[in-house]
């Protein structure tokens, strides 16, 4: 409702406390949108796998590990 000098009841706050708010639920919004993509996020992808195989190739490579040790980890890491 205008008042006396043409301003609203929150006396020209409410375009202000609106542009807060949408700001407000953006940020909310963004929040929740990283959260959740967080979440999925197990360290399992393929290019992990393809990396830790690598590693474990360059092991077997210098002869850290004795083919046995090697053919086992191997299978883990491809399961």
């Amino acid at each position: 409702m205008m008042n006396y000098y043409g301003y609203d009841m929150m006396g020209g706050w409410g375009i202000f406390m609106m542009i807060i708010l949408v700001i407000l639920i953006v940020i909310i919004v963004y929040a929740v949108m990283k959260l959740v993509q967080g979440g999925n996020n197990t360290g399992t992808t393929s290019n992990g796998r393809d990396e830790a195989l690598e590693i474990l190739d360059q092991r077997y490579a210098k002869g850290e590990l004795s083919d046995e040790e090697y053919q086992q980890k191997k299978k883990i890491l491809k399961s």
